[in-house]
């Protein structure tokens, strides 16, 4: 993306002690806005490589152990800092160590952000930072959609990294904003792992009943991959138009119309799931017989012409020389190397206003309380930001067409979930009077906030420039399927097609068939993330310079960070990663899920030669272990509990994997996450509906949290404040400018 990025936080000074990828991803983000950050590394790491993206701008110090932390230049750069990130383990020598020269110093300003596996109140806050063992213990692993036989599959994607990294950064910004206009201070920050799961699985897997539908291939027949005949294509149709216009592309019109496929293009008021999945994976293997006939580049000059959502499932080599990601310039060339991007670009509106002068507020709830959003959002990556924002305390007012956005009439769940917390008006905007209202409202806030196809805010007066002649100095976020330019940028674009472009399903198939992470939308929750990220950050520029800013992300920015790793590997030594089996348990004989005689579990193990591990199995067990298969036939002739008392020694780490369908357990309500939920609302495609909320810990109160707005519920209110009079906004009603639910 755009290398001229404002540096917004050229005033923030940061240390990072980390050694996990979330901490690197954390201050990667704040450098890339700006922030001088200086990390310390340990002299043994000996793969450390400061070339590698997620270290890009980083000052690079490196010190032997825990005796050096204490040295007088450690406790002068803790004094001389902002903001202090750290994974050090609860009650390790160099956790100790860094808080003791912490105590040393008198640095009030000092925010400090501690990432975690778990959070501190947890009874696993001793594990190590390990994405897997976390992901396991959640259940998401079980649940996951794969090739080979029903069992834990293997995330090829740092997820859990990725979103802690997003949240630790978004929590620190938070931070530094909320300290500038107020009293009373923010300094300590517990960022975890587990939150940076939550931000993908914030609709819990427990509670939908239609979270396990996910096929390997993908969630419904014109949302699902495809073989051709030499290759695969994503297809991403949502609502019944553009699943009809891909039913006449493939040439079988006649089931737009047929009885039995009613439920696939004119979804009823209640959906039975067995018959629908049995109806859908009929039309599926329909689609699949013409699907075979034609090659991927036929196809896809099929689909471009009906503007049926699609993409060629492309492998590495075929990302990283894809013409909308070379043109994002999320790969450029450096030095006659390829090189990863940026994944937010932010440009300074640059207003002639002066900085207001920072009123400081005596007391707050939540970070960010007492500045204002509209957004016009529709689906999940456009709702995650605004939800993102509301948690910190921004009134969230969400603008909707006379009908609902487009995920509204479904009535899913995940947009009861995706849009609580926020205040709801809908008008339509194509009438003189709803462009009047818009307008006004837009004077009347501090962000704008929109994941509508490019051009679509400009025909209804809210292009840049209008925004900008409205109100100079607001926050303007702009979320894309493939950018806000590009050759890419006509066409309809949705979280499976940018899983298709930029590598992740060919990855989570092992580079044999493409395997769709449907429900986990990885892109949309990425790109949604780091939407509300630089939007912060624009909003600590604004109070801090009094300009207004303009953001863009996008959901292949969300995808190449999602598979910036193992895009790193490939590009430095053409590596792939591979599953150890046909079944994805894992990737190695001792970083996998293995089936015991009551369950299954996980067991991970980088640190120690697999000899070592394999003599030890021996000696404990007195056997003679050659391979996997003797590994996995021991495995299943012990109980769980009996393996992890024997095996679980300093650098083995094993865990159960949960089984959320057969362990009756609700993950959202069991002690470990207890305190990062909040409120259960009956739904009819839900058991209950748990949300994720607390996805870092603060050390604020819980503030009570409001479900997702009836359409039109506030209205009058926000009417009102605007100056119409109650007589004036009936008459709005009557005339349709503005609708109720």
């Amino acid at each position: 993306m755009n290398e001229n990025n404002i540096k917004f936080l050229n005033d923030i000074k940061v240390l990072d002690f980390t050694s996990h990828y979330s901490g690197d991803l954390s201050s990667m983000f704040l450098s890339d806005f700006g922030a001088s950050v200086t990390k310390f590394v340990t002299k043994n790491k000996a793969n450390f490589q400061s070339d590698l993206f997620w270290n890009r701008n980083k000052k690079i110090i490196k010190y032997s152990n825990t005796n050096d932390l204490n040295k007088s230049e450690i406790i002068k750069f803790i004094n001389q800092s902002d903001v202090l990130i750290y994974d050090f383990q609860l009650n390790s020598n160099e956790y100790k160590s860094i808080l003791s020269n912490i105590q040393k110093v008198n640095n009030k300003n000092l925010i400090i952000c501690h990432i975690s596996a778990f959070p501190k109140t947890s009874k696993f806050k001793d594990e190590p930072m390990i994405d897997e063992m976390v992901i396991a213990r959640a259940g998401e692993m079980m649940i996951l959609p794969g090739l080979g036989k029903p069992s834990p599959k293997f995330l090829m994607h740092p997820i859990a990294s990725v979103g802690g990294g997003i949240n630790s950064a978004t929590a620190i910004i938070s931070a530094l904003i909320s300290n500038m206009i107020s009293i009373k201070q923010i300094n300590n920050i517990n960022s975890t792992l587990l939150g940076g799961l939550l931000l993908y699985a914030s609709n819990p897997y427990q509670g939908d009943k239609w979270r396990d539908f996910g096929k390997p291939y993908g969630g419904a027949p014109f949302y699902s991959n495809y073989e051709c005949a030499d290759g695969f294509i994503q297809l991403a149709c949502i609502g019944s138009k553009f699943a009809q216009n891909a039913a006449i592309a493939i040439d079988i019109p006649e089931v737009i119309i047929a009885p039995e496929f009613e439920s696939i293009f004119y979804r009823p008021v209640k959906r039975d799931k067995e018959n629908y999945i049995n109806t859908a994976t009929r039309l599926y293997d329909l689609i699949a017989i013409s699907m075979k006939t034609k090659t991927c580049a036929e196809w896809s000059k099929i689909f471009e012409d009906a503007d049926v959502p699609y993409n060629k499932v492309n492998s590495i080599e075929e990302t990283i020389n894809d013409e909308q990601i070379l043109h994002n310039k999320l790969i450029f060339e450096e030095n006659n190397k390829k090189r990863i991007g940026k994944f937010i670009n932010i440009n300074s509106n640059n207003s002639n206003l002066n900085s207001s002068k920072i009123i400081r507020r005596k007391s707050f709830t939540l970070p960010l309380e007492g500045f204002k959003s509209i957004e016009i959002t529709n689906i999940i990556a456009g709702p995650v930001a605004g939800r993102i924002l509301s948690n910190l305390g921004v009134e969230a007012i969400k603008l909707e067409p006379p009908i609902g956005e487009i995920s509204r009439p479904l009535d899913l769940g995940y947009f009861k979930n995706l849009n609580r917390n926020k205040k709801g008006i809908s008008i339509d905007a194509k009438t003189d009077q709803g462009k009047k209202i818009i307008k006004k409202l837009v004077q009347n806030v501090d962000i704008f906030l929109e994941n509508m196809r490019p051009g679509a805010a400009d025909r209804v007066g809210l292009s840049a420039k209008d925004l900008k002649e409205l109100n100079p100095t607001i926050i303007q976020t702009h979320i894309a399927a493939y950018g806000h330019d590009g050759p890419y940028v006509h066409r309809p674009g949705l979280d499976p097609i940018a899983q298709s472009i930029t590598g992740l399903q060919h990855i989570q198939g092992g580079g044999k068939k493409p395997v769709f992470l449907p429900m986990l939308a990885p892109t949309d929750f990425t790109a949604g993330g780091m939407a509300a990220l630089g939007t912060i950050v624009s909003l600590y520029n604004k109070i801090k310079n009094g300009t207004g800013s303009t953001v863009h992300t996008n959901l292949l920015a969300g995808g190449m960070l999602l598979n910036g790793k193992t895009i790193s590997n490939y590009l430095i030594n053409s590596h792939i990663p591979k599953f150890i089996n046909e079944n994805q348990n894992g990737i190695s004989d001792f970083n996998r899920a293995y089936k015991c005689k009551d369950q299954w579990i996980y067991i991970y193990c980088n640190n120690i030669p697999d000899k070592e591990v394999i003599d030890l199995i021996n000696k404990k067990f007195n056997l003679t272990i050659n391979n996997s298969s003797d590994i996995e036939k021991l495995f299943l002739s012990y109980n769980s509990s009996d393996l992890i008392r024997n095996l679980s020694i300093h650098d083995i780490h094993m865990c159960v994997v949960t089984n959320p369908k057969e362990d009756n357990y609700d993950f959202l309500i069991n002690p470990i996450t207890l305190k990062m939920i909040t409120n259960k609302n009956n739904h009819p495609s839900l058991i209950s509906l748990e949300m994720a909320h607390n996805m870092y810990d603060l050390g604020l109160k819980n503030k009570k949290v409001i479900n997702c707005p009836e359409l039109g519920e506030h209205n009058n209110k926000f009417l009102k404040q605007l100056g119409y009079r109650e007589e004036d906004i009936l008459k709005m009603y009557k005339k349709k400018i503005i609708f109720k639910n």
